[in-house]
C-alpha cells in the first residue's frame, strides 16, 4: 500500500503522489519548467516521473510523452508548467484523464487583473465541476521530503542541499518567503515532512491542506505562514483537529493592522479589528501564534523534539552567572518559573560544583566548566533527578575547543530523560549548535529566544480544552423569534434599546429594569414603579450612541427631575424625525466594574464575541478579548481573566471581589445568541455590563440586524 492510500482522496494523492506528470517539462534543468524533472531525479523520487512535452521523446534522459493520453496507468499528480493562457485547457484535460490533483505554477491569474481573474475563475469552476483538486495557481508547488516528491521549481534547492526529513509539515501562502523559511528550517536542522505553497488558492486553501496533513501519523508538528484567510471556519476546523490530536499548529500571520475595524454602530465593531479577531480565534483553538521567521523556527525546534513539560519550572545550568540572570529575566516574560531549589537539592548540587558556584537556580557552574567538562555531566545528572524541574536549559559559550566532549555529555543527559532540554550556545564557530540540532537537541544563540520557545511549548502543553458548550435550557426562543420577526416586518435593521434589551434578556442575561414610555406623565409613573434613582434615555431605532445627541439623563431622584428630563428628551426625539417619540425609564445600576460585551460579524470567521472593560472609556482602554461562539462558561472566564486589568475582579483597595462567575455566565449566554442568530444579528453591543459582588447587569444594549432577507444572507 502506498502512502497516498492512507488518505484515499485527492488531497492525499497530492501530498503523497506515487506518479507525477510534468506538463511542459523542459530538457533544460536550469529553466523553471525543467527544474522539477531535475529535482525529482536528483533527490531520488521513488515514484514514476512522467514528462509531457510534444516536441521531445526524452526529457533530461527520461522517456517523455507527447500528451497525457500516451501515459499508461494512474497519474496521482500533474505539475502544470505552462504559460497562463495554456493552463485552463491543460487542467481540463487533466480532469478528463482522471488525475485527482494538479499543481499550477504559472503566474498571470487573479493577481494581475480582470483577464487573469477570469482565467482563475475558470480553474475554480473546473475544480468544482470535475472534482480535480488544484494547488495554486501562482505557486511554487510541493515538496514531500519523505518520499522525495519534489514537485516544485523553487530556487531554494539550487544549492543542492540535503533534504532533512522530520515530523514538521509547513504550508505557506507566500512562495518566496515560504521558501526562505523552508531553507532556514533545513539549515537549522529541523526535519520537514512536507512543504507546500498555496499561491492564489483558486481551489485548495492553507486550511484544507492542513486538514490533510494533520491526519498523517508521521506529521507531529504543523507550521503555517498566512497573509490572509477567506474561510476562517475551515481554518478553525483544522486547528480544532490539531488540538484534538495533540499536534501543535505554529502560525505566523502577517498584517496586524486594524483595517477591518471600521467604525460602525457599536463599540464592538470598532474594537474588534481583523488581527484582534484572528488572534482571539486561533488562541481559543490552541494555535501557537508567533511573531516572525526566527520565533517560528525557534518554536519548531522545541516542538519537533516531541517532548512536553510536566509544569512550567525551569532549571538553568550556566558557565556564566550573568547569562543565568539574563535567562531568568527572559523566562519571566513567558511565565516560565526559575525558582530557588530546596535546601536538600541545593546541597546535592553544591557537592558536584565548585564552592564558588551557585547551587540555588539559576545554577552557576562558573568558567571552571571550560577546563573541567565533567562538571557539566555531574550537574546534569543531579538536575534530571530533581523532582521540581520540568525543563532544563544549558547555557554555554565560546567553548569550541571542548565542544565534542560537552556535546556528548549533553547527548547522554538528553537521552536519560524525557524532559525538554535546550542549549544556548553563544559565540564560537556555530558548529556545536549545528551538531546539537542534528542530534535533535534544540539549540539557540540567545537566552531570550530559548525562553520564548519554551514558553510557547509550555503554553501549548497546558492549553485549555476546547469549549464543551451546552446550550442553556432557559433561553426563550419564542420571545427571540417574535422580536426579530417584528423588526423584519417593520423593515428595521437597528433595534431600539428596549427591544435590544429584551433580546438579550430572552437569553438569560440580567438587565436593568426599564419601561418604554411616550409621555412625560408615563415617565413619572414608570420612575415611581421602579423606585429609587432612575435614568431617562432617548428611545430610538435610528440613533446608535444616545450620548452624542444629549439623549441620556442619569441619577434622577425626584418626580420633577424625571418630568423635566422626559420633556427634554421627547423634544429631542421629535427633532430627530421619529414618528412616535419615546423615552426609556430605567433603574440606575451603580458600583462595581463596567464591562463591554458584544457581537460582531467578521468577514473571515463569522460571528465573534468581544469582552472587555467598557463604559465611557471603552475606546480609550481598548482592553478586550475575542472568542468564537458558542463557548462555555470556562472559556468565557478565561477570556475575562486574560484582560490586562483582570486584577479588578479580585477587588481593589479593600473593595469586595466582583462576581466573575456571573460575568462569565452572561458572556457565555451572549455567545449562544451569536451562534443561534448568526444569520440575523450583524452587531450587538452591551455597554456597560455592570459587574458587582453578586451578579452582572446589562445597562445599555444596541442590536443591529443583518441586511437582506434570510435567504439572501445564506
Amino acid at each position: 500500500m502506498g502512502a497516498g492510500d492512507d488518505f484515499g482522496d485527492a488531497v492525499g494523492k497530492l501530498l503523497h503522489p506515487r506518479s507525477i506528470a510534468i506538463l511542459g517539462a523542459s530538457d533544460n534543468p536550469v529553466k523553471l519548467s525543467g527544474r522539477p524533472v531535475d529535482y525529482l531525479k536528483r533527490f531520488g523520487y521513488s515514484g514514476r516521473v512522467l514528462p509531457v512535452n510534444p516536441h521531445r521523446s526524452r526529457v533530461q534522459g527520461i522517456p517523455a510523452f507527447r500528451s497525457l493520453d500516451e501515459i499508461d496507468g494512474e497519474i496521482d499528480l500533474a505539475l502544470v508548467m505552462l504559460p497562463a493562457e495554456q493552463v485552463v485547457p491543460a487542467v481540463r484535460k487533466c480532469a478528463e484523464r482522471g488525475i485527482p490533483a494538479a499543481i499550477i505554477g504559472a503566474a498571470g491569474f487573479a493577481e494581475t487583473g480582470a483577464a487573469g481573474a477570469e482565467l482563475q475563475r475558470q480553474l475554480t469552476e473546473i475544480a468544482a465541476e470535475r472534482g480535480i483538486r488544484l494547488l495554486g495557481p501562482n505557486c511554487l508547488g510541493m515538496i514531500n521530503v519523505r518520499n522525495r516528491a519534489v514537485a516544485t521549481f523553487t530556487s531554494a534547492l539550487d544549492e543542492n542541499i540535503a533534504l532533512r526529513e522530520g515530523p514538521v509539515a509547513f504550508v505557506s501562502q507566500s512562495g518566496a518567503f515560504g521558501s526562505f523559511i523552508f531553507s532556514a528550517a533545513q539549515q537549522e536542522g529541523i526535519g520537514i515532512s512536507h512543504y507546500l505553497n498555496t499561491g492564489n488558492e483558486a481551489d485548495l486553501s492553507v486550511a484544507e491542506i492542513l486538514s490533510g496533513l494533520v491526519e498523517d501519523p508521521q506529521v507531529q508538528v504543523l507550521m503555517a505562514y498566512l497573509e490572509g484567510l477567506e474561510d476562517g471556519e475551515q481554518f478553525l476546523r483544522a486547528a480544532r483537529r490539531a488540538h484534538e490530536l495533540d499536534k501543535p499548529l505554529l502560525v505566523v500571520k502577517v498584517g496586524r493592522s486594524t483595517a477591518g475595524a471600521r467604525a460602525a454602530h457599536s463599540h464592538t465593531a470598532s474594537l474588534a479589528g481583523e488581527d484582534t479577531v484572528f488572534d482571539g480565534a486561533v488562541r481559543q483553538h490552541g494555535v501557537v501564534r508567533v511573531g516572525g521567521l526566527e520565533p517560528l523556527l525557534d518554536a519548531a525546534q522545541v516542538f519537533a523534539a516531541q517532548r512536553r513539560p510536566r509544569g512550567r519550572r525551569l532549571t538553568t545550568l550556566s558557565l556564566s552567572g550573568g547569562a543565568g540572570v539574563l535567562m531568568a529575566d527572559a523566562a519571566a516574560n513567558h511565565r516560565i518559573e526559575i525558582g530557588e531549589w530546596e535546601p536538600e537539592w541545593q546541597q546535592r548540587m553544591a557537592s558536584v560544583i565548585p564552592p564558588f558556584g551557585s547551587p540555588r537556580n539559576p545554577i552557576d557552574l562558573t568558567a571552571t566548566l571550560i577546563s573541567e567538562p565533567d562538571l557539566l555531566r555531574r550537574s546534569l545528572q543531579v538536575a534530571v533527578k530533581h523532582p521540581g524541574t520540568d525543563m532544563i536549559a544549558v547555557l554555554l559559550g565560546n567553548a569550541d575547543s571542548g565542544a565534542d566532549q560537552l556535546i556528548e555529555i549533553i547527548r547522554q543527559a538528553y537521552e536519560s530523560t524525557d524532559r525538554p532540554i535546550v542549549v544556548v550556545w553563544t559565540g564560537g564557530s556555530g558548529r556545536p549548535r549545528q551538531r546539537l540540532r542534528e542530534l535533535g537537541i534544540p539549540c539557540f544563540t540567545d537566552p531570550a529566544r530559548a525562553a520564548a520557545a519554551l514558553g510557547a511549548l509550555a503554553d501549548f502543553s497546558f492549553r485549555p480544552p476546547l469549549p464543551a458548550a451546552a446550550r442553556p435550557d432557559d433561553i426563550e426562543d419564542r420571545v427571540v423569534r417574535a422580536i426579530v420577526c417584528k423588526a423584519r416586518s417593520e423593515d428595521k435593521r437597528q433595534l431600539d434599546e428596549y427591544d435590544s434589551t429584551r433580546l438579550i434578556a430572552a437569553y438569560g442575561i440580567p438587565c436593568a429594569g426599564s419601561y418604554p414610555v411616550t409621555t412625560v406623565q408615563d415617565a413619572v409613573e414608570a420612575a415611581a414603579e421602579l423606585g429609587g434613582r432612575v435614568a431617562v434615555k432617548l428611545l430610538s431605532d435610528r440613533i446608535g450612541h444616545k450620548t452624542d445627541v444629549g439623549g441620556v439623563r442619569l441619577d434622577l431622584r425626584t418626580p420633577e427631575q424625571v418630568r423635566e428630563a422626559a420633556a427634554d428628551l421627547l423634544e429631542i426625539a421629535a427633532d430627530t424625525g421619529q414618528a412616535r417619540p419615546a423615552v426609556l425609564v430605567q433603574r440606575m445600576v451603580t458600583g462595581g466594574a463596567e464591562l463591554v460585551a458584544g457581537i460582531k460579524r467578521d468577514p473571515v470567521f463569522g460571528p465573534v464575541v468581544l469582552v472587555g472593560f467598557g463604559g465611557v472609556l471603552v475606546d480609550v482602554l481598548a482592553d478586550t478579548r475575542i472568542g468564537v461562539p458558542p463557548f462555555d462558561s470556562d472559556t468565557a472566564r478565561r477570556l475575562l481573566l486574560s484582560l490586562r486589568a483582570s486584577e479588578v475582579f479580585a477587588g481593589l483597595r479593600g473593595q469586595p471581589a466582583l462576581d466573575l462567575d456571573g460575568a462569565a455566565d452572561a458572556v457565555m449566554r451572549l455567545s449562544w445568541l451569536a451562534a443561534d442568530l448568526a444569520d440575523e444579528v450583524e452587531e450587538l453591543d452591551v455597554n456597560p455590563l455592570v459587574l458587582g459582588p453578586s451578579g452582572a447587569t446589562a445597562v445599555d444594549c444596541l442590536a443591529v440586524l443583518s441586511a437582506g432577507a434570510p435567504e439572501e444572507r445564506h
